[in-house]
């Protein structure tokens, strides 16, 4: 980021030409090009590679895991346990653990079976418990917040600077 923004400033106000920028700061020409398009730099465009080691496996993993839908929560099977099993009972599949963690959590993401996004929701009663947000390290006035939506006050005290 530093870099296009050294570019966009050194074409404005330096060298004034997309070969002088490139030469001047040691960058291709489509580098300038690029800086000029967008502030930003477009992110990398990731490959899908196909995955040859954990092919023979596919299968009996989705299995597992249809297997395990059905099966209460405390006796599916982890990632460690369908790799074990995979290294025991089918002697052509040579994938790594991590390659076979990182399929389970996608089919299971696929499946519906991911990871629950859970809150803590937060009620006081009204009086009790007083929310402070601070913007910096000291505050000239206090804003207190009660628990209820509207009822805001502010308090009379100044706070000196430390």
């Amino acid at each position: 980021m530093e870099l296009y923004e050294q570019i966009r400033r050194e074409y404005e106000f330096g060298a004034g030409s997309i070969i002088g920028v490139a030469r001047k700061l040691g960058v291709h020409r489509r580098t300038v090009r690029d800086a000029f398009r967008s502030a930003l730099p477009a992110r990398r465009k990731k490959t899908e590679r196909p995955h040859l080691k954990i092919a023979p496996a596919a299968a009996f993993i989705d299995e597992v895991l249809e297997a395990d839908r059905k099966a209460p929560r405390k006796q599916r099977h982890t990632a460690k346990r369908i790799w074990e099993r995979i290294r025991l009972e089918g002697p052509g599949c040579t994938a790594a653990e991590r390659t076979v963690r990182q399929y389970v959590e996608r089919r299971k993401q696929e499946q519906g079976l991911g990871r629950r996004e859970t809150f803590v929701p937060q009620s006081y009663e009204f009086g009790v418990e007083v929310q402070v947000d601070w913007y910096e390290a000291y505050a000239h006035e206090l804003l207190l917040r009660a628990a209820e939506a509207g009822n805001c006050c502010r308090s009379s005290r100044l706070f000196q600077r430390c």
